[in-house]
């Protein structure tokens, strides 16, 4: 009996002890009846009961299709990936985003979304494992460093008035000593403009946190923008080298919502 949620078809022929004949015919017909998804060639993934769609049914699977796609190569779940396992949003899957050391092409025939982000070996670090089921767990950076992630690459975290969302979900949760001592390591002054800027906003860390994520940025002479995929516009800020191309009223309303 195959117990793995994703499982390829050497471990279900190991699993069950069957002829490839007989183990080949009945995953297609379970495919048919839409039992499972075929993710690419010898990988599946069981559709959870009464949902008959792998993209409503349950998240967890998509993160161990993750885990399966990168196989013993080194990854990491990042981005807007790791925002929906830390809980700093509420949205539906769409894309799996998948960190990784080296390059590499999508499967031809993936079936699902997934976006490979290539980043240098030097920056595998402040990553957590996390379980998405009983058995398994899959890995992901932490809390703080996805903070991190995602505010140098708002382009693959849903935007900035998603990302200001996602900590205001998660600021109960964030380690601000670790957070510290990570914006000591990350090489993205954009990045912590920006979380300067939204912590003391949003009132989201302490004023003596506030004030030293600031001494890194205050030799800085040049300016990002807020929001690096929005309109290339905007009010300059002095105090956090930025510039604010957002409409931070509906930012601040987005956040009860």
């Amino acid at each position: 009996m195959i117990r793995k949620k994703v499982f390829t078809t050497n471990e279900a022929e190991e699993s069950l002890q069957w002829s490839k004949t007989d183990l080949y015919s009945v995953l297609f017909r379970l495919v048919q009846k839409g039992k499972l998804v075929r993710i690419k060639r010898g990988l599946f993934c069981l559709v959870p009961p009464g949902t008959g769609d792998l993209k409503r049914g349950y998240p967890q699977n998509w993160f161990l299709i993750a885990k399966a796609l990168a196989g013993d190569r080194p990854y990491f779940l990042s981005h807007y990936s790791a925002m929906q396992l830390h809980g700093m949003t509420t949205e539906a899957i769409q894309t799996l985003f998948i960190s990784r050391p080296d390059q590499r092409r999508l499967p031809k025939d993936l079936r699902i979304p997934v976006r490979f982000i290539t980043i240098p070996k030097e920056r595998f670090w402040g990553l957590e494992e996390k379980w998405v089921t009983n058995e398994e767990r899959v890995r992901v950076s932490d809390l703080e460093r996805t903070i991190l992630d995602i505010l140098d690459r708002p382009d693959l975290s849903g935007g900035i008035s998603e990302i200001a969302r996602g900590l205001w979900l998660a600021k109960k949760e964030i380690n601000g000593s670790k957070l510290l001592d990570y914006v000591k390591r990350f090489d993205s002054l954009a990045s912590v403009k920006r979380l300067g800027f939204l912590m003391e906003s949003f009132d989201l860390v302490s004023e003596e946190a506030i004030d030293k994520i600031h001494k890194f940025i205050q030799s800085s002479t040049s300016y990002a923008f807020l929001d690096p995929t929005s309109k290339k516009e905007g009010k300059y800020l002095d105090r956090w080298r930025l510039r604010i191309n957002v409409d931070m009223v509906a930012i601040q309303k987005n956040l009860m919502t």
